[in-house]
């Protein structure tokens, strides 16, 4: 039996009495910022060391590093390749065999100094093992014919040379692969500008076949919105959810020629605000431009199916840089699969900035508009009884005279239990009496449905104007108003580009046309002499 230790057995582990939520937790203050930022791996390997904030503002404004295009910190290809490698191979080799100095496996004998060293039979004409005579000055006469042992072989080689060979072949399949890994993620990382062949300003011919890598969420939906500066130089923003559910943001502008990306999801990532958007959320976009000031926002939705907003307050000088759009801290709860739309409405007074306009459903069923004056007192623009639920919905703004500060909203109502209508209601300084002001745009409709989406454009100096719908089955129909009267048209000619197969479409207020269809999105100008017919520009993305 063991002695009894002199000492009684205690734990080595010491249990602080301290508060566990305020000891031992390191903050950082920034020089910037007031709020401690994580700085999640994806950023940290692209070379962040720490969120990035601007100094002459509140809010939070997060910079994108130079080489940081994964995703919301679990993003992969095509912004951080899934397909990248880094092979495990073989750093010292196996190790060598048990061969001993003289090539042999097992020692010839245990017993070396012993008259019978090999043999369980001394008696025996043959005493050793292997049937040699012992020499009579000691040690063993080899048989006449014996042959020195073999080495233990693999395939012919020599069992340390196998392993060599081996080691180096796998080594050499794993830079292949990791070679192979990078050179498709090249074209997939961080916030980078691409080439676009068929980017806004020249045309692209006949489109290319189309691509079989899906890299948009499959119920992705699209919205887009354009700004001109004080130089003339026209600027377009497309924004959409890619396969891991992170919103995107494509621009372009006419003197670049080209498209760049923004992950805004991403973006976000380290911030205490992370963004979380609903699986193929409604969205929404407007800009505004009124020199000096040049602004983007976004709006979609989170899975407790409240209104989130992003926003480039700098458009201009910095559209990198993205900020979270607190909307005054309002709580916008939305209908569950409501849509949205938004614009972005000029002032009669030139000290005015103008106002961001958001509609959408509420849980109740009625259309509501919030806005930027005042976000949390949104105003009913369209009775529960007069749309259905879940319907699509379109914003415009509208002339009043020479000002452009009225606007159209367009929705669907029940007209039956199996169709329903598209209407347009304006807004005349006041929603008060918008069910006097409705104009129908198409009957018979299908009812609302997730595939199912509203759009509109004008021109002429917004006297003129085209109102889409994409209904179930991918079909397109419109209104064309032309300034006197409203015009069906049944069907749409898109010229040279692929095939129409649309699962989501938007328009820009000057007359450009987006629409997601196998895999890629893909941008058309309206013909504005025939508005049945739109010319293709080129793809988008990817």
């Amino acid at each position: 039996m063991s002695p009894t230790p002199d000492n009684e057995p205690h734990s080595t582990l010491e249990v602080s009495e301290r508060d566990p939520e305020t000891f031992q937790k390191e903050v950082i203050q920034y020089p910037d910022h007031s709020y401690p930022q994580a700085v999640p791996v994806e950023q940290a390997a692209a070379g962040a060391a720490h969120s990035f904030y601007s100094p002459e503002s509140a809010k939070e404004v997060v910079q994108a590093p130079h080489n940081a295009y994964g995703g919301a910190g679990v993003l992969g290809a095509p912004y951080k390749d899934p397909n990248g490698m880094g092979g495990a191979g073989y750093n010292n080799g196996y190790p060598a065999g048990a061969f001993y100095a003289d090539g042999s496996i097992y020692p010839n004998s245990a017993y070396p100094n012993s008259n019978y060293p090999n043999s369980a039979y001394p008696n025996s004409a043959f005493p050793t093992s292997d049937g040699s005579q012992i020499n009579p000055n000691g040690g063993q006469i080899p048989p006449t014919d014996e042959k020195a042992g073999k080495k233990a072989t693999i395939c012919g080689l020599p069992r340390k040379t196998f392993f060599i060979l081996l080691g180096v072949g796998i080594a050499l399949i794993a830079l292949i692969a990791g070679l192979a890994g990078g050179l498709s993620s090249k074209n997939h990382s961080g916030s980078k500008e691409v080439s676009s062949s068929g980017s806004s300003g020249s045309t692209n011919g006949t489109a290319s076949s189309n691509t079989t890598e899906n890299l948009i969420l499959a119920n992705s939906k699209i919205t887009a919105s354009n700004w001109t500066d004080s130089s003339g130089v026209i600027h377009r923003t497309v924004f959409f959810q890619d396969i891991y559910n992170s919103i995107i943001a494509r621009r372009w502008d006419s003197k670049g020629n080209s498209w760049v990306t923004n992950n805004l999801t991403q973006l976000m990532a380290a911030t205490t605000t992370p963004l979380n958007p609903q699986p193929g959320t409604p969205l929404a976009s407007a800009s505004m431009d009124l020199d000096p000031t040049y602004e983007t926002h976004v709006w979609f939705t989170d899975p407790t199916n409240t209104i989130r907003s992003m926003a480039s307050f700098d458009a201009l000088n910095r559209p990198d840089s993205w900020d979270n759009d607190t909307l005054d801290g309002a709580v916008l709860q939305t209908w569950p699969g409501s849509g949205l739309a938004a614009m972005w409405q000029r002032c009669r007074h030139a000290s005015c900035n103008g106002t961001w306009v958001v509609a959408y459903q509420r849980p109740e069923g009625a259309i509501k508009t919030a806005n930027s004056s005042t976000w949390a007192s949104a105003t009913v623009a369209v009775e529960s009884q007069d749309v259905a639920a879940n319907s699509s919905l379109a914003i415009i703004p509208q002339l009043d005279g020479t000002f452009l500060d009225r606007l159209e909203l367009v929705s669907e109502k029940v007209a039956s239990g199996q169709t329903g209508d598209m209407r347009v209601t304006t807004y005349n300084d006041t929603w008060n009496g918008a069910d006097q002001r409705v104009t129908e745009l198409q009957s018979g409709i299908p009812l609302p449905a997730t595939s199912q989406q509203f759009a509109i454009t004008k021109w002429d100096s917004w006297n003129q104007a085209l109102y889409l719908s994409l209904l179930q089955g991918g079909s397109i129909r419109g209104n064309h108003w032309d300034g006197k009267t409203m015009n069906n048209i049944t069907s749409f000619n898109f010229k040279s580009g692929p095939d129409a197969n649309f699962t989501s479409i938007a328009m820009t207020p000057d007359a450009m046309f987006y629409g997601i269809t196998n895999n890629q999105i893909v941008e058309y100008s309206l013909d504005t002499t025939d508005p049945s017919t739109f010319n293709y520009v080129g793809v988008v993305f990817p």
